[in-house]
């Protein structure tokens, strides 16, 4: 059954890989190349929950001239036997369980039939959960002056901003895709940064974060103003509403004025680029949340070529649930998808809507819309959250196996930049079976998180991808910073999830993100600009 499973799907993904457009293109083409940074910058509202770094070692349980100290590597094995033994014991099972009751809990009326036994039950959860070995090495290590250090020195906003931007300022990328971005006004007005880059399609606009209120009807995100707002608003930003990052940068900033929701941005060098085309695609909800894809068409100012953008970011977790929610909002035909757009025509920005009224089933089709139309090319660059390797399970909306690789390969159309810079084999497989672990993410929790569950997860993998039908792609191994220091790019190649990559875990003061950036050159076929509201037929 193991062997036979996902068959297909790499049957259909090597079927792919034999019959690519990008094989019968002539390589005399004319082509421009863009470069591409994609980056997950870790939002500042979810930066602080104990992300674990073994860089200020040795490590003290506590600031007692007598407390034990231990080597990065005695710690780590402590770490890790602390989650070995929560996960035989099944205390990790007990630890989703709590989270779950005290979701519906919070959401329950005291008045409510069964609130009662709920309340007791999460009581009693919480007296187990305490026996915990995570939570013992949580209060083992509660003052150690290293791991507030990592708080301090690392995790900390002011730092992490500085280090993106220089970092971003120094790759010179053409276009930016950034994931969990909580700060859309700090990068618009910093003085660097905004010199050369920007994310607002009408520059006579001025970006504000949108307004909550106590009366959620006439917050400027609520349901029915989501889609008005964003396009209002004339930024190529996506955000989530009444996110966890918000939520969680308002008791800490009281009423700063720049508090953003977390999102998905896209910025360009102003100097070379003209935005003609900003779109939403917005992903069904049966909740208050909204979120959206972004996508935007930019024209190349001395070529005239015209491509398209597109950045999203998919929901978060490891097991095969959370697999098939991101299959989900991959396509899913049973679902409400709606799209909206504005286009630039010479004078001024226009809403029209998507050509021939565009019916959308999901991400993919959205994808597969822009990747076919004419005199454009695509770039697809996401937060995937799923690895090519994730074992192939079966959607609602399908009769095979599949997984968020596979899928994206096969209704997309389009290319991954792994593959064309032999990476990775087309079946998600590395090309260096001796490092078999092809990473965009080294991250683990340790005992300051606030989430005991989750601490001493290690996070090895890679999810951060850029698909395109661009001829080929050349991938940056690092970013120079003063000629002195190089900092790494995705993606990194690890033997194991022990020694090596337990040690260099991120953020670090060398890496301020989750996440490593991707620095990309794309080739792009060169064509001449048709104005997007010929295409249109209104």
């Amino acid at each position: 059954r193991k062997k036979k499973r996902g068959e297909g799907m790499v049957k259909i993904l090597k079927t792919l890989a034999n019959h690519s457009p990008l094989r019968k293109r002539k390589s005399k083409s004319k082509t421009t190349t863009i470069r591409l940074l994609q980056w997950n910058i870790l939002a500042d509202g979810l930066g602080e929950d104990g992300f674990l770094a073994t860089e200020f070692s040795p490590i003290f349980e506590s600031a007692d001239a007598k407390s034990k100290s231990y080597s990065a590597n005695e710690f780590m094995k402590l770490v890790r036997e602390a989650k070995l033994a929560d996960t035989a014991s099944g205390m990790t099972n007990k630890f989703s369980k709590l989270k779950g009751e005290e979701k519906k809990l919070k959401k329950m009326k005291t008045s409510a039939e069964g609130y009662s036994e709920l309340k007791e039950s999460v009581a009693k959860l919480k007296e187990e959960t305490n026996k915990s070995e995570l939570v013992k090495l949580k209060n083992k290590f509660r003052n150690s002056p290293q791991l507030e250090k990592v708080d301090r020195e690392i995790l900390d906003w002011s730092k992490r901003f500085d280090r993106i931007k220089q970092i971003v300022l120094q790759a010179d990328p053409d276009v930016i895709t950034f994931q969990e971005i909580d700060h859309v006004q700090q990068f618009l007005v910093d003085k660097d940064f905004s010199a050369k880059y920007t994310c607002m399609v009408d520059s006579s606009k001025t970006y504000k974060p949108p307004n909550y209120t106590e009366n959620k009807g006439n917050d400027d995100l609520s349901p029915d103003k989501y889609f008005q707002h964003i396009l209002n608003s004339r930024a190529a930003f996506a955000p989530k509403s009444y996110s966890n990052a918000y939520l969680f940068r308002s008791k800490r900033d009281g009423k700063a004025p720049d508090i953003d929701d977390d999102g998905c941005a896209i910025f360009w060098k102003k100097e070379i680029l003209k935005p003609v085309e900003l779109g939403f695609l917005r992903v069904p909800s049966d909740t208050e949340k909204s979120e959206a894809v972004l996508a935007l068409t930019l024209q190349h100012l001395e070529t005239d070529m015209t491509f398209n953008v597109i950045t999203t970011h998919l929901p978060s977790g490891d097991e095969p649930k959370k697999e098939l929610e991101r299959l989900a909002v991959l396509n899913n035909p049973s679902a409400r998808w709606t799209a909206r757009r504005i286009c630039f025509d010479d004078t001024s920005w226009k809403e029209l809507p998507y050509e021939n009224n565009a019916n959308f089933v999901g991400i993919t089709s959205y994808v597969k819309y822009f990747a076919q139309r004419k005199d454009t090319q695509t770039i697809f660059a996401l937060d995937a959250n799923s690895r090519p390797s994730f074992p192939p399970i079966k959607p609602a909306s399908s009769s095979s196996e599949t997984n968020v690789w596979g899928t994206i390969l096969r209704d997309t159309g389009l290319e991954s930049i792994w593959v064309q810079s032999s990476c990775l084999k087309i079946t998600g497989e590395p090309i260096n079976p001796p490092k078999p672990f092809v990473v965009s993410v080294n991250k683990m929790r340790g005992p300051s998180s606030n989430q005991p569950s989750k601490i001493g997860e290690h996070q090895l993998e890679l999810i951060d991808h850029v698909f395109t039908n661009g001829t080929k792609s050349k991938l940056f191994t690092s970013v120079a910073l003063n000629n002195k220091e190089l900092v790494p790019t995705a993606p990194l190649l690890y033997k194991s999830k022990e020694g090596e990559a337990e040690l260099n875990l991120y953020p670090s003061s060398n890496m301020p993100s989750d996440h490593l950036p991707v620095v990309v050159d794309i080739s792009l076929e060169t064509h001449t600009h048709v104005s997007l509201l010929h295409f249109t037929q209104l």
